[in-house]
């Protein structure tokens, strides 16, 4: 982070804290209950959400050349391999024959992947090489049938793929050139992962978003855990896009209220979240990183899926190292599971049956109204012209 923005940083902070404020949207924002709810919305929304990039994997899930994983993304079964050059390259694990799943294991090594259904074999560029029996496809143009290929970059150490054939993709444009600069600035890129889980929740994808971009909860919700480190109610927001960096001061900042700028790093008081629209948080703490990816489920208004990444700066080698880590991810899992996601979900239960018509998002909620309002406006764009540009 440049120096000057250091200090500006942590002087907005230490104002809000001063004067128990936040960055305020102008207004308030009256939101309908049923957009958690609606079927038909849900559907237009699955599809705005797959223009858009999602985090499927880290670098360290990748070794030589030809290692592979398989995942699904908004019902779009994927195949990313490592290639020669070191990047890794999206395809969809679909034949391009009869349509069966090309690779079966969760990850492995390979130079060629075959469908077992009839033998139809891929190199790790997705080409097609071979099929047994080709004199029954003569006029087949072999180059016209490798595997479809989705948008993929790597970037800060995690891989990025939109499940849209020819979508846009540049991580660096998306985040804004001093947000990308600043994660690039936190070690992310040459971090360890130490934690990857996957949880299927019963509540929408837009309500398990809400909770990440909310620090008004903070300490509310969380009086025993979460409040004892950080402030409820006091951020710092800024916004590039369809991207922004939500900056949550930790109760220790006031210490380096006249320290000499170049003493201090603001991010070890603070906690920052720079989310990448729609779903896909990358949160960097003292001594961790947390990357989460939420998504809508492609036929349920009613669930979600998230993917929360526990990454270490460097390698933990002590067994000190080790607790620490372990201990971060325990607050985090007691954090959600007893009191984030417990509480959440009621929320989707009472948008099917409650007895409300909209809920209201304060002008300290201005995260969730960014959130909301372009969601809204995504979704009506796809319905009216099927894009969202």
């Amino acid at each position: 982070m440049q120096h000057d923005e250091k200090i500006r940083l942590t002087e907005r902070l230490i104002a809000h804290v001063d004067d128990d404020t936040t960055d305020y949207a102008d207004d308030l924002l009256r939101v309908p209950f049923s957009v958690f709810d609606d079927p038909d919305l849900a559907r237009t929304e699955v599809e705005v959400v797959r223009r858009f990039p999602h985090i499927v994997a880290h670098v360290d899930e990748f070794d030589a050349t030809g290692s592979f994983l398989t995942a699904e993304l908004l019902g779009t079964p994927l195949l990313l391999i490592k290639q020669s050059d070191g990047s890794v390259r999206a395809f969809s694990n679909v034949c391009r024959h009869r349509g069966a799943r090309v690779e079966f294991a969760e990850s492995g090594c390979k130079r060629v992947f075959s469908c077992p259904y009839h033998n139809w074999a891929y190199g790790k560029d997705g080409a097609l090489r071979g099929m047994p029996h080709a004199e029954g496809f003569d006029g087949l143009d072999r180059s016209e049938y490798g595997l479809v290929e989705f948008p993929c970059e790597t970037r800060h150490g995690l891989v990025w793929v939109v499940p849209t054939v020819g979508a846009d993709l540049d991580i660096a444009a998306t985040l804004g050139a001093k947000h990308d600069a600043e994660v690039t600035d936190t070690g992310m890129a040459t971090s360890y992962q130490v934690r990857k889980e996957t949880w299927r929740l019963d509540m929408n994808w837009k309500i398990a978003v809400d909770g990440v971009q909310d620090s008004y909860h903070l300490c509310q919700l969380h009086t025993k855990t979460v409040c004892n480190y950080l402030e409820g109610n006091i951020t710092a927001f800024d916004q590039v896009d369809r991207s922004w960096r939500l900056v949550v001061a930790r109760k220790s900042i006031t210490e380096v209220r006249d320290a000499a700028p170049d003493t201090y790093d603001v991010r070890d008081y603070s906690l920052a979240n720079y989310t990448v629209y729609p779903g896909t948080m990358l949160v960097t703490e003292p001594q961790h990183f947390e990357i989460w990816t939420i998504v809508p489920d492609v036929d349920d208004p009613n669930v979600s899926h998230c993917t929360i990444r526990l990454l270490s700066p460097t390698k933990p080698e002590t067994p000190r190292e080790h607790r620490v880590l372990d201990k971060n991810w325990e607050l985090l899992m007691a954090t959600l599971h007893d009191e984030d996601w417990f509480v959440t979900k009621t929320i989707t239960d009472n948008a099917a049956h409650g007895s409300v018509d909209e809920l209201v998002y304060g002008r300290n909620e201005l995260p969730g109204q960014v959130f909301h309002r372009m969601v809204a406006a995504d979704a009506a764009a796809f319905a009216a012209t099927g894009s969202v540009d």
